[in-house]
């Protein structure tokens, strides 16, 4: 990675985001994991910052907006729509993920039970979006 990356989180359970940061620094010392708890906070962040994030990790089962509704409404955004987003979740059911990607999802990924499979996943996830693809650049 030739720069620092930043993903921001949007999950309102604050165990959560202690696992995925460690699993992030385990991955990378050169990613910013920042941590809102709710779309409201999305919202401020994004209209106060010059700089978007490389990535949005969003939770799926959120209070106010779900991650579906969140999502369509960030992909609405002509600033915003190129940001890739990755649904994450503990349960889904087909139909759920089927409407995630309808929503505009980039991705969708199934919580680990345990600290070694989120590692996993969060390398899969870094490796794709931050080694393999190419990413859009600042607008």
């Amino acid at each position: 990675m030739d720069r620092q990356l930043e993903v921001v989180l949007i999950d309102d359970d604050d165990d959560d985001y202690y696992l995925l940061k460690q699993a992030f620094k385990a991955y990378s010392n050169q990613l910013v994991l920042r941590h809102l708890s709710s779309s409201a906070e999305l919202s401020e962040l994004l209209s106060s910052v010059s700089a978007l994030p490389d990535l949005i990790l969003l939770d799926f089962h959120m209070p106010l907006l779900t991650g579906i509704e969140l999502v369509a409404t960030l992909k609405q955004n002509l600033n915003l729509y190129r940001i890739p987003i990755v649904i994450w979740s503990g349960s889904l059911d087909a139909s759920q993920v089927n409407q995630c990607y309808e929503a505009g999802a980039s991705s969708v990924i199934l919580k680990s039970g345990d600290q070694p499979g989120l590692e996993r996943s969060v390398r899969a996830l870094c490796i794709y979006w931050f080694e393999t693809v190419q990413l859009p650049t600042s607008m």
